[in-house]
């Protein structure tokens, strides 16, 4: 049985989105090129984003506010 820290993004097979700097993340998770597809990988090379589990809570509550 699956906990739901392990279930896919919504955001896999979507089109990718740019944050402020430019550097393309996924849409709904809004985890970079680097972390959902693998360090050196371009959107050349993977026009959707590719499937990922989504991050738990915890993880997504550090990264939106960091203190």
């Amino acid at each position: 049985m699956q906990s739901m820290t392990d279930k896919a993004c919504p955001g896999s097979g979507k089109s990718w989105t740019v944050d402020i700097e430019g550097k393309p993340i996924c849409p709904r998770c809004r985890r970079s090129l680097a972390t959902v597809a693998g360090k050196g990988r371009k959107i050349k090379d993977l026009p959707a984003v590719p499937r990922h589990d989504k991050p738990s809570r915890a993880t997504s509550k550090n990264t939106r506010r960091p203190n």
